[in-house]
């Protein structure tokens, strides 16, 4: 199994350098200027009114998922081709790892590594995907560095891409302003997973705001066989459903 933390030695070029300062003078004046983050949302978020990144947060806070409803739907293509309905209940386990995009060793290596063990998850029933805000030509590439990746050179889940700032924030995710060009050009979510049960309801919600915490793939695997043969119930509902 891949190392998942491929830390790189060596600090950032000037280049670089001058791109996070020049980032980071955008995204501190997105609340008044034209810039930076506010010209981001109003790019990539899919309309409606602007909001700096201060308001973004604010709104984000109230809108983790809640357990035991249902994922709001987003449309998305998907890299091996055709849409999906993201969220849409199939009568199948579902899920779903949001990953940060094409810039980022980590979620290569993680998603490599769900590949490992994807035979395990097929013998439970579930369906698996991986989804980005990257566009088609980012997540193409992604892909093709992800086979390289495994051992078999191939990937048997599917990979969407194009998600927006909107749905980001509808389905509660963190979402980081890129530190340089190095990165990418847009907002972009931080990692998170998603069991949906076949009913469609969100049965587990994962959420982290850096790269470096992602749920362990096996305890993963180990809770979906529990939770189906002992009829585990959605946990976490308090104060939700009453």
């Amino acid at each position: 199994m891949p190392t998942i933390l491929p830390f790189v030695r060596g600090g950032a070029t000037k280049k670089a350098k001058s791109a996070a300062a020049s980032a980071a003078k955008g995204q501190s004046s997105g609340s008044s200027g034209g810039g930076g983050m506010k010209a981001m949302a109003q790019k990539f978020g899919g309309g409606g009114q602007e909001q700096s990144p201060a308001q973004a947060a604010a709104e984000l806070a109230g809108k983790r998922l809640i357990p035991g409803h249902a994922l709001p739907h987003v449309v998305l293509h998907t890299v091996q081709g055709g849409v999906i309905e993201v969220g849409a209940p199939t009568g199948k386990w579902q899920l779903i790892v949001v990953y940060r995009g094409k810039h980022c060793p980590v979620s290569r290596n993680y998603l490599a590594s769900l590949q490992q063990i994807i035979y395990e998850l097929d013998d439970l029933g579930v369906e698996v995907l991986a989804l980005t805000a990257d566009g088609r030509e980012k997540a193409e590439a992604f892909l093709d560095s992800l086979r390289a990746t495994t051992e078999t050179k191939e990937i048997t889940y599917r990979i969407a891409y194009g998600l927006k700032l909107t749905d980001m924030r509808r389905w509660g995710l963190y979402v980081s302003h890129p530190r340089n060009i190095r990165e990418t050009e847009h907002p972009f979510p931080e990692p998170a997973m998603f069991l949906i049960n076949p009913e469609g309801q969100v049965q587990v919600a994962e959420y982290s705001n850096s790269p470096f915490c992602r749920p362990d793939l096996r305890i993963m695997i180990e809770g979906i066989r529990y939770i189906e043969e002992n009829d585990y119930p959605v946990r976490g509902t308090y104060g939700f459903n009453s």
